[in-house]
């Protein structure tokens, strides 16, 4: 029999859970916003081709927010206030208001709305909406909803094509038939999935219902398995009852759902151990996915030909299959591919699965699992153009076969090898660095800890109905996002916003247990830096758009992060006015952010002379842009926000180099800052896309 190659996609649709349940507030408006732009659009792609297959999973407290959505219990404070009269908008509103309504991708969600982008040029000269005249205001915010809508919405549903087409102007009533509109599309996106999912066209899986490191829940030895010398928290509780009650309600809740028992998991972060294999397995699951990592070190062997099986765990008389991401090809998409020309990005990646294919002398099996929903507004017209040429040129390519996770045990082609025990990792770095170990991750499970010691000091004396409500958050608050941004191994400017939310949680229990708040409790963890060492590497090339605005987290989000306050690069004691730097690079371009509230002062003269290999640049802070031409270098500079774009000769910039950078800040010609204050400073140019790790999947 001819081999062939098996290609297997796994589109992970996850946000963390937003709802405080407590309040009864929803407090970002991500999971509506993400329901009518990517939860269809993805499966809607694969089902206008004929051979095309994909799985999906679902993750369980995702479906519950689309719920509450349709259900009316969302109370989402966006939406809330986007359905208020603007005549009636309180400071506190348009406050809000300005946070989101520009935090769609200026490329490719702004621009190409004629009149959002002149609301949003008009909004970078002051910063604020406060200025903006009532059709202004109404217009912000259809343009900000309809830049959102995704190509079904946009190419089938009458309202969103009239409204589109108008382009501005708009009424109150064009905003609440909006409004409208796109919550009775809301039912339409989990029917989609269980039509497909009937009709053998997609597959659907899930995932423990809260999204923990299930691991850690279990045992936190499994900590120290993947990684030896890893720190634990001073103190620790078992939080297992959390981590089988995740598993057990999210079998549960799917069967509820699709009215049948879900078959696979992808576990969240891809984060196993052998007791989760278990848990799993002891829970009806047929399979699960992790990354390629976990079979390198349960095998003891690199060849990455090994991933390309399917491969059966024995274990306590229980089989359980288990797939392996290829992670290389996973973040081509997820990362690589948004700012190339989808053409030459497809014909990529086929010839990575042709070598593939030829080196394998056997069928393989390719597991392509990431992210489903973040990524695509970094591609043009949310990627359809991409996905459309991948999946015509894979249809056409005879060599190529698509299956879903549940094909993959019947297909006779795929080669099954049996394993009798399994490494504990995740999907980063193959151990779970990213959620504990850290001071401020360890921190947030001696909180967990505390409050879970107190809990149980009067479990006894609670009635069911406020256990239920305690084991609730505790589950939320185990969730694997609230320790993503802790440390200094992410970097966002939400990081505080997460905290909040994870601290909510366990204040929400102290209340429902009628008990005094600990004071540490109350203190935010994360602090105003959050790195052990000033300076944290970039970990993938990134794209930002230099305009003077952090448009979003996610422009800057794989940057290096230099700490000014633990370089001590201040000089006389005066306060630090450069707090911290972000930069960045690709194709040539180096990028700066100066994190700064106070560089830009009137009261001063104030300068910036940056020296990059000994060439020098003078930048006079003052509102504006400038541009200065020397030996092929050019430099960009907004004071108002501070970015800087340097963009180097073609043979400057190459891979293993070390581009020596400092600088040094004056004021009245005397200078009051300078970086570095001790040793050089290097910035090594590096090919970051082979490492990428920082997407959620």
């Amino acid at each position: 029999m001819q081999k062939s190659l098996k290609l297997a996609f796994v589109w992970h649709m996850h946000q963390p859970y937003y709802k405080d349940d407590k309040d009864g507030k929803t407090l970002f408006p991500w999971v509506f916003l993400h329901s009518i732009k990517d939860y269809y659009d993805m499966p809607w792609y694969a089902s206008n081709f004929t051979t095309i297959k994909a799985t999906y999973n679902l993750v369980p407290s995702l479906i519950e927010q689309i719920n509450n959505y349709i259900n009316n219990n969302a109370n989402d404070i966006l939406l809330q206030t986007l359905k208020k009269d603007i005549n009636n908008l309180s400071e506190e509103d348009i406050k809000l208001l300005e946070s989101y309504l520009f935090l769609s991708n200026e490329k490719n969600m702004i621009k190409p709305l004629k009149r959002y982008y002149e609301l949003y040029l008009k909004y970078k000269l002051n910063k604020t909406i406060k200025n903006f005249d009532y059709q202004e205001i109404l217009d912000l915010e259809i343009l900000f909803l309809l830049s959102w809508c995704g190509n079904f919405l946009r190419e089938t549903n009458e309202v969103i094509k009239g409204l589109l087409k108008k382009a501005s102007y708009y009424t109150n009533y064009d905003k609440d038939i909006l409004l409208e509109t796109l919550i009775l599309f809301l039912p339409l996106v989990l029917e989609y999935y269980k039509k497909l999912q009937e009709d053998g066209k997609i597959s659907v899986c899930t995932t423990p219902y809260y999204h923990p490191i299930t691991p850690l829940l279990l045992d936190f030895q499994n900590a120290i398995k993947a990684k030896n010398n890893v720190e634990l928290p001073s103190k620790l509780v078992s939080f297992k009852e959390y981590g089988i009650r995740n598993t057990k309600e999210a079998v549960s809740f799917y069967e509820t759902i699709f009215k049948t028992k879900p078959n696979g998991f992808w576990p969240a972060e891809g984060s196993v151990s052998l007791d989760t294999a278990n848990l799993f397995a002891t829970n009806g699951l047929k399979w699960f996915c992790t990354d390629e990592e976990i079979l390198f070190k349960t095998i003891n062997n690199k060849d990455k030909k090994n991933i390309y099986k399917n491969y059966t765990l024995n274990i306590d008389d229980k089989n359980i299959d288990i797939r392996f991401r290829d992670h290389f090809l996973s973040d081509a998409i997820g990362f690589n591919y948004s700012n190339k020309d989808p053409k030459s990005s497809v014909d990529e990646f086929i010839s990575h699965l042709e070598e593939i294919y030829i080196k394998c002398d056997f069928s393989p099996l390719v597991n392509i699992i990431l992210d489903g929903e973040n990524a695509w507004e970094f591609f043009p017209n949310n990627a359809k153009e991409f996905f459309f040429e991948l999946y015509k040129k894979l249809e056409s390519t005879p060599w190529i076969e698509c299956v879903t996770q549940d094909e993959i045990k019947s297909d006779s082609q795929i080669e099954n090898v049996k394993l009798n025990t399994l490494a504990s990792g995740s999907w980063i770095g193959g151990n779970f660095d990213t959620w504990i170990g850290q001071k401020d991750k360890n921190k947030a499970w001696e909180l967990l800890t505390l409050t879970n010691e107190n809990y149980l000091k009067i479990k006894d004396n609670l009635d069911e109905k406020t256990i239920k409500l305690v084991d609730r958050e505790f589950m939320q608050a185990l969730a694997s996002d609230w320790f993503w941004w802790y440390g200094d191994d992410h970097y966002t400017i939400q990081a505080k916003e997460f905290d909040t939310l994870f601290r909510k949680h366990l204040i929400n229990i102290y209340e429902l247990l009628s008990l005094q708040i600990p004071k540490e409790i109350l203190e935010p963890i994360v602090k105003d830096k959050q790195s052990k060492n000033f300076h944290i590497p970039p970990e993938s090339f990134i794209y930002p758009n230099i305009d003077g605005t952090k448009n979003n987290y996610f422009e800057w989000l794989h940057s290096g992060v230099v700490d000014m306050k633990k370089e001590l690069s201040v000089m006389d004691g005066v306060k630090y006015i450069i707090e911290n730097f972000l930069y960045g690079y690709h194709k040539g371009k180096l990028f700066f952010y100066i994190e700064s509230p106070m560089l830009f002062d009137m009261k001063y003269s104030t300068k910036l002379i940056i020296n990059i290999d000994d060439i020098e640049f003078e930048l006079f802070i003052k509102e504006g842009k400038q541009n200065i031409l020397k030996n092929d270098i050019w430099c960009v500079s907004f004071s108002n926000q501070n970015e800087m774009e340097i963009e180097f000769s073609s043979d400057m910039i190459t891979l293993g180099r070390n581009i020596k950078f400092e600088f040094k800040l004056l004021r009245d010609d005397k200078v009051i800052q300078s970086f570095p204050a001790y040793n050089d400073f290097f910035i090594k140019i590096e090919n970051l896309n082979l490492n990428l790790k920082n997407w959620f999947i």
